[in-house]
């Protein structure tokens, strides 16, 4: 007999409805936990939980409906307690549920894949769906994640990024959309296929305000209206539209148009248009001019090259657990970058086909052979030329017309010389007959090589010193200097940094960050990467990688290597920055490089890397409910800064959690009120009994 397990009803706990939204969630459980906070520790009743046991429940009710799984979960369970399940499957069930300490599993597994259980994976890791968890961040990537989320921040009327098809553009969109705050009111168009009235209403419904208007100006007013609010209350509207080559001429003009929704400061609405490379061409017409001109921040996204494409590959794999379980030869995953041409979507549909056939071959390893019979499979795919093709393509050609050419200069260009010697003598027996005589003048004096070294000894008359050919060096690795080197434009920064290796530039660079924390250069001589990761290890040094400007690098106050784009396909470096000094950087490579900070702005991609040292040894991140030591430190800590008031106490409440938020927005940082990693970099810098390195001298 199988006893019920009675479930706390969560919606009810915290006040929301079953399709509430993540914002509405973490709204309602703030409201819930500041009653607890305020209310003090309390004697309960014997029939009454502690003050504990309801800040549990209310952290499992938050924890359960924020995670997407374990929400469907609980929602199965209450849809079988309320016999919207069938009776059968009410009686077979028999499985444990993971989530919510539930005895019996309410739902049927998901459909698995055919090489789902051979391979060993949670699910299948090449669906073509745009999930966000199985966002790859290659550079390209980054830098356009980088650029929206900065267009947004610095409040930019128009934002533009196109690609190819399949380069990841719907994904890029979506995890940007996770990556806002909560402050931001979202309007996302994905079918742009309509007209300006159809336009209106649909970003009307999106936000949540009147739409069903057929009169264009109401619908106008009542957006304006809205915008209006929510700037009053610190919100920003931003409006998405997908596939945007897909736009009329006349529907642009509308959202140029609304782009005119502004205030004497600044713009009401942001519009991100994302889209095709046939974007461009529609953009380019001369009617939409003024359109053009309001486009501020404009991105490309390119395909993956071969090392992205197999790190895509094992990235993919790793999230769908598959990492260990099967293994993609190097030469396959070349094969797969070939026929997919690095187009994120051609290499899923690659890669599940070769997973399919491997599974059918029963073998985990994958190989070219099974790559080339899923490309087989597919059909109609032209694989990218590679040097050899290029060299075969071209080589043969050009060597049958230099052949033809040289028969037809030798048959009918070049004269018989022959045929006029005298006597039939060929020219090689008249050049013996009549050798040149060098001491008569006018006669032909051979040529002396252009570089000679002559000895400095003494020259005997009847002995010719032998010229000694002197060879141009061999290039080497930049020599540094001895001093600073300043520099004052970016084509001689360019010129630097191309002389080295992305390795070498990031060698480089991690030795001056290391260096400002008091690493010994002496121990960093001649190291290589992983002998630098060694000794991040033993000074207890961390990255945080982090996509932003460079007021917020000024903020944070820590030196960071910048990730730097050349020009013209020249690849990425990298470079320390070490110190500011009002409009002046001092910058780190080989050599200690002065130059104004304007002098990167347009070569660096906003990727910059931090070293920092975890000096308490904190959990990852301190949130709402946390309870522990931890959060009296950060309470005295924050008190000391002057951002914390009230009794100290274990628990992570509305008090501290409105300090941190101070201490964020103060600081221009993400003010979600969670003490993560951005919080804790602060924090130990603005603190004076920790020893960390400046970026701005205070």
């Amino acid at each position: 007999m199988i006893t019920e397990v009675q479930l706390p009803n969560y919606y009810q706990l915290l006040d929301v409805q079953p399709g509430a939204t993540q914002k509405e969630i973490d709204l309602a459980y703030q409201k819930l936990i500041s009653k607890f906070d305020s209310s003090g520790e309390k004697v309960s009743s014997a029939d009454q939980p502690t003050l504990k046991d309801q800040i549990e429940v209310a952290q499992e009710a938050y924890d359960t409906l924020s995670h997407k799984q374990k929400r469907e979960a609980y929602d199965a369970v209450i849809e079988v307690k309320k016999g919207h399940v069938v009776s059968e499957e009410k009686n077979t069930r028999s499985g444990p549920l993971k989530f919510l300490g539930v005895k019996e599993n309410a739902r049927k597994p998901r459909h698995q894949n055919v090489y789902q259980d051979f391979f060993g994976f949670s699910e299948k890791p090449f669906d073509l769906t745009p999930d966000p968890k199985y966002l790859y961040l290659s550079p390209k990537h980054k830098e356009v994640l980088a650029h929206l989320v900065y267009g947004l921040q610095e409040n930019n009327g128009f934002l533009k990024i196109v690609g190819e098809v399949g380069t990841g553009k719907t994904m890029i969109c979506r995890s940007f959309l996770r990556e806002l705050r909560a402050d931001f009111n979202i309007a996302y168009i994905f079918n742009p296929c309509i007209n300006e009235l159809e336009l209106l209403q649909t970003i009307n419904t999106e936000l949540g305000i009147p739409g069903k208007s057929k009169s264009k100006k109401k619908l106008v007013d009542v957006l304006n209206m809205f915008l209006l609010e929510e700037r009053s209350k610190g919100h920003r509207v931003v409006v998405i539209i997908d596939e945007a080559q897909d736009l009329q001429p006349n529907v642009l003009e509308q959202l140029r148009l609304l782009s005119n929704l502004e205030t004497d400061t600044e713009k009401l609405i942001q519009i991100v248009l994302i889209g095709q490379p046939e974007l461009d061409k529609l953009l380019a017409k001369d009617g939409l001019r003024q359109l053009r001109q309001r486009i501020t921040i404009k991105w490309e996204l390119l395909p993956l090259n071969l090392e992205e494409t197999r790190g895509y590959i094992q990235h993919r794999l790793n999230i769908a657990l598959g990492k260990g379980k099967v293994r993609f030869s190097r030469p396959a995953v070349e094969m797969v970058f070939r026929y997919s041409r690095g187009i994120p979507r051609m290499i899923n549909v690659v890669s599940d086909r070769t997973l399919l056939i491997a599974f059918t071959q029963s073998t985990k390893k994958i190989t070219p052979k099974i790559v080339k019979s899923a490309v087989s499979d597919i059909g109609e795919l032209v694989p990218l030329e590679s040097w050899a093709d290029k060299f075969w393509k071209f080589a043969i050609p050009s060597a049958l017309i230099a052949g033809v050419a040289y028969f037809a200069l030798n048959f009918f260009a070049l004269p018989d010389f022959n045929k006029n010697t005298p006597e039939g003598k060929d020219i090689s027996t008249l050049i013996q007959e009549n050798p040149i005589d060098l001491t008569v003048p006018g006669q032909l004096v051979p040529r002396v090589p252009a570089v000679v070294v002559i000895p400095p000894a003494p020259v005997v008359a009847s002995v010719l010193p032998k010229p000694e050919i002197v060879e141009p060096p061999s290039p080497q690795r930049r020599i540094p200097s001895n001093g600073p080197l300043n520099i004052f434009d970016s084509e001689k920064l360019v010129t630097y940094l191309s002389s080295l290796t992305l390795v070498e530039s990031k060698l480089e660079a991690v030795k001056w960050i290391l260096e400002a924390w008091n690493v010994d250069p002496e121990e960093m001589q001649g190291l290589g990467e992983t002998d630098l990761e060694m000794i991040k290890k033993d000074y207890q040094l961390s990255s945080f990688e982090m996509n932003g400007t460079l007021e917020r690098l000024k903020s944070l106050n820590y030196p960071a290597f910048l990730e730097i784009a050349l020009p013209n396909a020249q690849g990425t470096k990298y470079l320390a920055l070490v110190s500011i000094q009002g409009d002046t950087g001092v910058f780190g490579s080989v050599d200690k490089i002065e130059m104004p900070l304007s002098i990167i702005d347009s070569l660096w991609t906003r990727k910059a890397i931090i070293l920092w040292k975890d000096f308490e040894n904190l959990p990852e991140s301190l949130r709402a409910g946390f309870q522990g030591k931890e959060a009296i430190w950060l309470q005295k800590n924050l008190r000391l800064l002057g951002y914390f008031q009230g009794r100290e106490a274990l628990l992570y409440g509305p008090k501290t959690i409105r300090a941190v938020k101070k201490l964020q927005r103060n600081n221009s940082i993400k003010d979600d009120g969670i003490f993560n990693t951005d919080s804790k970099l602060l924090l130990y810098n603005l603190l004076q009994i920790y020893s960390t390195p400046k970026l701005v001298s205070q």
